[in-house]
């Protein structure tokens, strides 16, 4: 059977140790004009999670997924809820953060006069996470620059390289 995701690639890019970084899959063919909407893309996630998605982000390090119908703050809980990991709390954090929906939060809610200084999502955690789900619903502009906002992606275990 044919995949609902296809191999993409950005100009962001970067290849580490011969695997581009991070992973970008985007609607294939078979999932069209992704007809049947948010919940052909849940179903695929959940088909395809432990034969594709899972490998992609174990051996580039992350993944995005680009082009989808998931377009709301409840359809991504939906998303994260199809990949089926066991939530890990908020515990603790100093940034001030907003419950948008179920598993959902804002990033951060500090005026946006205020300096946010690079950081790991997870730094200020007890207990560390395997992996790290984040959407970003802020729209790329012409020139490929974030406008309003974004999300900064890299491996942690070559960030003091």
């Amino acid at each position: 059977m044919a995949s609902f995701f296809r191999d993409a690639r950005l100009p962001q890019q970067r290849v580490v140790e011969g695997v581009p970084f991070p992973a970008v899959l985007v609607p294939s063919a078979r999932a069209g004009s992704c007809a049947g909407g948010v919940d052909k893309f849940l179903a695929a996630v959940r088909c395809e999670r432990a034969s594709r998605l899972e490998p992609l982000v174990r051996d580039a390090g992350a993944l995005l997924l680009r082009g989808f119908p998931a377009t709301t703050a409840a359809d991504f809980d939906r998303a994260v809820d199809a990949f089926g990991y066991e939530e890990l709390p908020i515990v603790g954090s100093v940034a001030p953060r907003t419950n948008v929906v179920g598993r959902v939060f804002t990033a951060n809610d500090s005026p946006p006069d205020q300096k946010i200084p690079f950081h790991h999502e997870m730094a200020q955690t007890q207990v560390m996470s395997r992996l790290t789900l984040s959407e970003c619903c802020c729209r790329i502009n012409r020139r490929g620059c974030w406008s309003g906002g974004g999300k900064i992606c890299l491996l942690r275990s070559r960030c003091a390289e």
